[in-house]
């Protein structure tokens, strides 16, 4: 994948901007690894120190705690979970991406600025001190939450939970009905393999909730990137008037222009393009962890018939949906994200 000018000097507005979330590794065993923003990859230790544009994965024995100021994460086995960022409501915030598996959440205190977690269907707001989230197969999301309360929202729908109560998410849906729940009652592997029982028994209908997931992700790719794209060409303007002043008027009065003017637009700009990796990588994520294994588990499927209607049409719909991937977010993606 080839990087534009454009995306280089973005991703230099991102990282020079960008908002910490650093977790600490206060406990690991089995198969678990990093997959470093710089895009290396190393195995898990306890005392490493995780940041933003952090992957750990987990493998079947695989097991990762983190420590951020007072919240305990519990990685379990099977889950891929990315440390991330994105601007809302005009400050930046740090989002927990938890593209597969389960995680346990336990907060100490709760601040009002706690990071928002998202899967590849819903976002949470937190404001419970202990609960689990877990990501399927196919997609969808189930929240369970011991004590406090969380708030879940997909496709403009919230659903308050409080303790002993979980809420199920699919894909490009809003949240199913709450239901009563202890955290004991579930187990994520039997409840993952039956999201991908189900995905397989109607392939045609998981598709269709891949791709109003995609299409979320993409409106708000390109409404950030036209708002950035706007910022940008205002911010270029500002900084050769700051330069004008102070060839006119001295460096005292072009550091203020550029204190009152020029920084605050420069945060704006970053801001924007932060969100477009956001949304970008959550694309990216849908693709790999839910469309992509779909893909591979209907193909082993239908191996010895590779010509069925069935999986034909499949395999129609599902390239059109990454021609789609391939036009809209790829080109807001750098070799590291791959």
């Amino acid at each position: 994948m080839k990087k534009t000018a454009v995306t280089v000097v973005l991703l230099f507005l991102v990282l020079f901007y960008g908002f910490s979330v650093p977790n600490d590794v206060i406990y690991s065993e089995g198969d678990a690894t990093v997959k470093f923003q710089e895009g290396y990859v190393e195995d898990v230790y306890i005392g490493d120190v995780y940041d933003t544009g952090d992957t750990v994965t987990t493998g079947y024995d695989g097991f990762v705690e983190l420590d951020q100021e007072g919240l305990v994460l519990k990685i379990n086995p099977d889950t891929v979970f990315t440390l991330q960022e994105k601007e809302e409501k005009g400050e930046k915030t740090g989002v927990f991406s938890l593209a597969l598996g389960s995680i346990k959440f336990r907060y100490d205190r709760i601040t009002g600025k706690e990071p928002m977690i998202q899967t590849p269907s819903c976002i949470a707001g937190v404001r419970g001190t202990e609960f689990s989230v877990f990501a399927g197969a196919d997609g969808s999301a189930l929240i369970v939450v011991d004590s406090g309360q969380v708030e879940v929202e997909s496709e403009g729908k919230a659903v308050q939970l409080a303790a002993d109560e979980g809420v199920e998410v699919q894909p490009g849906e809003p949240p199913g009905d709450k239901f009563v729940v202890k955290l004991d009652q579930i187990d994520y592997r039997t409840w993952n393999d039956e999201k991908l029982d189900s995905m397989l028994e109607d392939p045609a209908k998981a598709l269709l909730r891949i791709e109003d997931r995609l299409d979320y992700y993409i409106e708000n790719i390109e409404e950030y990137k036209t708002l950035f794209l706007e910022y940008e060409k205002r911010l270029r303007e500002e900084r050769r008037k700051a330069g004008e002043i102070a060839d006119k008027e001295g460096a005292e009065a072009a550091t203020v222009y550029q204190t009152e003017v020029v920084s605050p637009l420069t945060v704006k700009t970053g801001n924007l393009y932060l969100n477009v990796r956001f949304f970008s990588l959550a694309a990216l994520s849908l693709r790999r962890y839910v469309g992509s294994r779909l893909y591979l588990f209907l193909k082993s499927r239908y191996i010895a018939n590779p010509y069925d209607p069935a999986f034909a049409d499949f395999q129609e719909k599902f390239t059109e949906i990454l021609n789609r991937f391939e036009r809209s977010v790829s080109p807001n993606l750098v070799d590291r994200d791959i």
